[in-house]
């Protein structure tokens, strides 16, 4: 393996959060939830100076780092920190703006002082995403709906690829039982993690542990199954995702089986219920473009798709514009996803409350793999993207023509 391959596989981001009063008000514990989910668990809090720097020092030399630091401790911390390279960007969190100013001074790594929370979360989530590959972008594909009464062999490229990505994750699923999957999973993992040796103990819990209902918790934990599975989704990596098909095809039952038991909650109401769900993401202005261009089109996200009921929530994850042109640039993008007409036949999804690693933090609903929408439209709203998508019906219609 590449050096390259390593550092994308164990320079993961961390936030570290350094103050004395994080476990004794409320406003610190929600702050606290909402970090966890910006970094998928990589939250580690101090209230003692010498353990923090300790920890930093020898616990974290692998990571990317995010240090928020209170006023109490900043001054005399930061100096100790600063240098070290794996310290990515400084945050001065505190309760009065002018004892901050009055010992800080600007340096490149020290990403402000805030006040409030909110404009913290927001510059974090953006920091994370400026530094790091993205392991939750969004990997979609276009079907035309003018094209959805032609022969496989006469639809375009974009809905071709739509429909050759949908059936090769059914006969991923279909092929779930056959070999030792569990196996070659397993052995992919400690090839890529080969030279991690908190990975490599994750991997041995899977393999004497895992059993199909912990899917959802090995999915939303940050670990080694997470990181494998989406980037192999992400770049449409064949042979990885034929590895994995095990794991895919059990967290796709067990999203099918969540769905079935809400439907039966919601029995007497369902043909009348509506549910919105949100998802917040930074976009380069190429994909934003691509989305302006595909209103009344269908998008299959080619991806388990994470969502949330809490629009507060989703809007963090957004982050702020970049204020470039260039293709590449990052645009704040919320994603505002109505369902109706739910059936046992439409796509499953899943309330994850409980069922997680983060518990009820999120409030996440979880779509199984390749859940097609409808683009319904794209509006800009001050200093952010509404996206407006609709669960399609006409799922089964194409798993169908599939067939």
């Amino acid at each position: 393996m590449s050096i390259e391959n390593i550092n994308n596989l164990t320079q993961e981001s961390v936030i570290v959060w350094l103050d004395s009063t994080i476990e004794k008000t409320k406003d610190n514990q929600d702050t606290k939830a909402l970090l966890r989910q910006l970094v998928r668990g990589r939250l580690f809090t101090f209230d003692d100076p010498n353990q923090c720097i300790e920890h930093i020092k020898t616990e974290l030399i692998r990571k990317r780092v995010f240090l928020i630091v209170s006023n109490a401790f900043g001054q005399n911390v930061i100096p100790l920190i600063y240098e070290l390279p794996y310290i990515q960007a400084i945050y001065i969190y505190c309760g009065n703006r002018k004892v901050a100013e009055s010992w800080t001074k600007p340096e490149f790594k020290i990403s402000g002082i805030f006040i409030k929370k909110q404009p913290l979360l927001h510059q974090i989530c953006n920091d994370v995403v400026n530094v790091c590959d993205p392991d939750d972008d969004l990997p979609m594909s276009i079907f035309h709906l003018a094209e959805r009464e032609n022969t496989l062999q006469k639809l375009s490229d974009e809905s071709a690829e739509f429909m050759w990505y949908r059936s090769l994750l059914m006969v991923l699923r279909l092929m779930a039982k056959y070999g030792n999957s569990k196996t070659e999973m397993i052995a992919e993992c400690r090839a890529k993690y080969h030279d991690n040796e908190l990975e490599k103990k994750k991997i041995d819990d899977f393999e004497q542990n895992y059993c199909p209902k912990r899917a959802f918790w090995w999915y939303t934990c940050d670990n080694f199954v997470y990181r494998l599975l989406n980037k192999a989704l992400r770049t449409q990596d064949i042979e990885i995702l034929f590895k994995f098909r095990f794991f895919i095809n059990d967290l796709h039952n067990q999203i099918e089986q969540l769905y079935h038991q809400y439907l039966d909650t919601h029995a007497s109401i369902i043909n009348h219920h509506h549910l919105r769900v949100y998802r917040g993401q930074l976009l380069s202005l190429t994909e934003l473009n691509v989305l302006k261009l595909s209103v009344n089109e269908l998008i299959s996200m080619n991806s388990f798709l994470s969502t949330t009921l809490n629009q507060e929530l989703a809007k963090i994850f957004a982050g702020t514009n970049d204020q470039s042109n260039e293709p590449s640039s990052l645009q704040s993008v919320l994603f505002i996803i109505d369902i109706y007409n739910m059936s046992k036949e439409t796509t499953p999804f899943a309330m994850l409350k409980n069922h997680s690693w983060c518990l009820d933090e999120e409030d996440e609903v979880l779509f199984t793999i390749s859940a097609i929408f409808k683009v319904e439209s794209v509006e800009q709203h001050e200093n952010r993207w509404h996206v407006h998508l609709k669960l399609s019906e006409v799922q089964n219609k194409l798993s169908q023509k599939l067939s």
